[in-house]
């Protein structure tokens, strides 16, 4: 979720923001038409890099060959199934093997040396069984390390049997979920107060539910233990403790909630004009929900060239022929850094593609909210897109690359704990290492916070990631209260609506798979069109996430850059009424002729 609207602390601080941000003073019309490219530097490294890894994949790609991985080779380098080219120095090189496609994989022992042999064959010799891949393995080796594999096959077998028969069931299934989640999209829409605090009071007759059962057992087991005069009477009185600590807990967290709901109610009423303020937007621009099938595109598209990649690096080593004339293929330290850089790119490369998904649609939600007649809204989505294109995109590159290499210090991080925990079982090292890891995973989530908002300033006033990241962090600082507040309704609602869309589409996929013929496991295509719903749903509400994220700091901007009266706000009439409500409960008067919001 985005911040909130300044309050009366910050008032003073709008000449020097706008001094710092012309663009956000007086004559603002909405996000800038003039923009200048930003970050290109970060751009710049970010091309760089996917040429670096185009060629480096290109190199693997000519000196090796993945077919060596699927189709395996025999010692001498000949791959089964192919006519092989001779290697130099290797005598036993070259050979036609087209009929010969299984790969005999033997332990041979020469007095105390032993090794594995492999050998190609036209088909699996006694004692042998295929398994993936043309491979051929012992019989008791296999029946002693793949047995985890032969109870698997026949399973997947099966499985693969009930998706071929219900396939146009999973196919209906998988659209009523799309259709349930844009349902849901209307709802929040035109409901979205009633179900915030529908949900709100459901948790707390919940919590009061939880306490009071608490209690009422602690008094049970206490009874009875006055009663009690047997053997273990210490045990028990432990326990009756450990009941009377879960019902002070408990109440305390029961106390605690119901005080943040009546204090909080007027954000929450913020929260819930949002929610109808982003039904808008989005009624306004229904394309704007086709983001998310772009940006899967994009991201498959980009996860199978990296796959195939990272394929190419692995079977990129050049043939190595000992003094037996046997043949390996070792990866050269390039290649090996490579395999490395295609990882670290993998990371980069999907961050980037949904970063600029966010600055599509905060692009387009800032321009509908800052355009005073909607009948005149133009094209938006394209504008945006234009504007990510033509000026943003080393922004996007900056901002995935803080988030990629947050994600490297953990990898690295763990690596580390592997490294020193080899044989130390310390429960303490253990304890420390996982508190590490938590603080690092909370460090990159604000990051993350922290770059969505630094995006939404992007596509306002046009400025660099760090200048627009520095002015989002005043505004969350400034607000902390509201943010928290804003964050966590706004995130629990999504949650419970895409719980309940897949909760919905399970119950309808077990009514209709229920009585099909020949189904041998009714919950494997019940799990596919469970998932599709949840990954459905929350690819809309994403999008419905960054929208009312952005509509949170436009209505800050709005409230500091404008005041109702010389300079009319941008905003809707219901957030309007949220502003004239909070000065009146707070009986605040005007500073410097500026509206100020609680």
């Amino acid at each position: 979720m985005g911040c909130c609207c300044s309050s009366s602390s910050r008032v003073g601080s709008v000449k020097q923001n706008a001094r710092s941000f012309p663009d956000s003073s007086d004559g603002f019309e909405g996000p800038v038409r003039n923009r200048e490219c930003t970050d290109s530097f970060f751009l710049f490294i970010f091309a760089v890099y996917i040429i670096f890894l185009l060629v480096g994949v290109g190199l693997a790609f000519v000196n090796g060959d993945p077919r060596r991985l699927l189709f395996g080779y025999d010692d001498y380098g000949n791959m089964c199934g192919f006519k092989n080219k001779p290697i130099n120095g290797a005598n036993r090189s070259g050979v036609d093997y087209k009929k010969e496609r299984y790969l005999v994989i033997n332990e041979k022992c020469v007095k105390e040396d032993c090794r594995m042999e492999k050998i190609c064959q036209d088909k699996c010799p006694d004692g042998y069984e295929n398994t993936t891949f043309h491979r051929c393995l012992p019989t008791k080796v296999k029946q002693t390390t793949s047995k985890l594999l032969q109870s698997t096959l026949p399973f997947l077998e099966e499985m693969g049997s009930d998706i071929s028969l219900c396939w146009k069931e999973i196919i209906l299934l998988c659209l009523i979920s799309i259709g349930l989640s844009v349902l849901l999209l209307i709802v929040l829409r035109f409901c979205a107060s009633i179900i915030i605090w529908a949900v709100l009071i459901i948790v707390t007759i919940g919590s009061l539910a939880i306490t009071v059962y608490i209690w009422y057992m602690w008094h049970e087991k206490k009874k009875r233990l006055e009663e009690y005069d047997g053997p273990n009477k210490d045990l028990k009185e432990r326990r009756v403790m450990y009941w009377l600590i879960a019902a002070v807990l408990s109440t305390i967290f029961t106390v605690i909630y119901i005080l943040v709901i009546i204090f909080m109610r007027n954000k929450i009423k913020l929260v819930a004009a949002l929610f109808e303020e982003a039904g808008k937007a989005v009624a306004a621009m229904p394309l704007i929900l086709l983001q998310p099938v772009e940006t899967f595109i994009s991201l498959v598209a980009a996860s199978c060239f990296l796959l195939f990649g990272f394929v190419c690096l692995q079977t990129s080593g050049k043939p190595l022929v000992d003094r037996e004339g046997r043949v390996t293929f070792p990866i050269e330290s390039f290649f090996q850094v490579m395999r490395w850089l295609s990882l670290f790119g993998f990371v980069w490369v999907t961050q980037f593609i949904l970063a600029c998904q966010n600055l599509v649609v905060a692009g387009a939600v800032s321009t509908w909210y800052f355009t005073r007649d909607k009948d005149r809204l133009g094209s938006p989505i394209w504008r945006s897109f234009s504007n990510l294109i033509c000026y943003h995109l080393g922004s996007a590159a900056f901002g995935s690359l803080i988030i990629a290499t947050m994600k490297l210090i953990r990898a690295l991080f763990r690596l580390l704990q592997k490294y020193l925990d080899q044989g130390n079982q310390n429960q303490r090292c253990e304890m420390c290492w996982k508190i590490f890891h938590c603080c690092l995973a909370c460090f990159e989530n604000y990051l993350k916070f922290l770059s969505k908002n630094a995006y939404i300033m992007i596509v306002i006033y046009g400025q660099s990631f760090c200048a627009s990241a520095r002015r989002s962090f005043g505004s969350l600082t400034s607000n902390i209260g509201k943010v928290m507040v804003v964050d966590c309704i706004g995130d629990f609602v999504f949650f419970v609506g895409k719980m309940g869309v897949t909760i919905a589409v399970v119950f309808i996929a077990l009514e209709v798979l229920k009585d099909m013929e020949g189904l041998h496991y009714i919950w494997g295509p019940v799990a596919i069109t469970g998932v599709f719903a949840f990954l459905s749903c929350h690819c809309f509400l994403s999008v419905y996430e960054m929208t009312i994220d952005t509509l949170l700091l436009c209505f800050c901007e709005d409230c500091n850059m404008n005041d109702g009266v010389t300079r009319p706000y941008f905003m809707s009439r219901s957030l309007m009424a949220l502003i004239e409500g909070s000065r009146k409960s707070a009986r605040l008067r005007p500073v410097s002729k500026r509206k100020v919001v609680d």
